[in-house]
């Protein structure tokens, strides 16, 4: 028996489909989410980033509002967010202006609980405080 045998391509499952009721525009509606994979979640970070300078130094940022939502377009698989069909419907083109739009039909703290079950799925459901808790102990 190898000692690598945990790590083995074969031994890693694809990440299931989940599926979670959350209230949208005033309505309970079944949604479903798949995590994203580490590679993707880079690529998110890349494209939300922003670079300023201050006194010559370049700061990346992260744009959060970006990063969430981006997170959700690629996390939410029902419904798909990139279909034209569902854009066509909301009369947007893009799953960004698709999401702003039904943004613009939800309370504030709906569209903050889509975002928790989205960053939790993907395994960010630990706050910044419990996680330095976990790095001292």
């Amino acid at each position: 028996m190898s000692q690598f045998e945990d790590f083995l391509m074969d031994s890693f499952e694809d990440a299931a489909e989940i599926e979670k009721e959350i209230t949208i525009g005033g309505k309970t509606k079944k949604m479903k989410f798949r995590p994203i994979s580490a590679d993707m979640g880079d690529e998110i970070r890349k494209k939300c980033k922003k670079v300023s300078f201050l006194k010559g130094q370049k700061i990346f940022e992260t744009d959060e509002d970006k990063f969430k939502a981006s997170l959700i377009i690629e996390t939410t698989t029902h419904p798909d967010l990139k279909n034209a069909e569902l854009q066509k419907a909301w009369g947007v083109i893009g799953a960004e202006q698709l999401l702003i739009a039904m943004k613009g039909k939800m309370k504030d703290g709906e569209y903050s609980e889509w975002i928790n079950i989205v960053s939790s799925i993907n395994g960010y459901d630990k706050g910044i405080q419990e996680l330095m808790e976990e790095a001292k102990n």
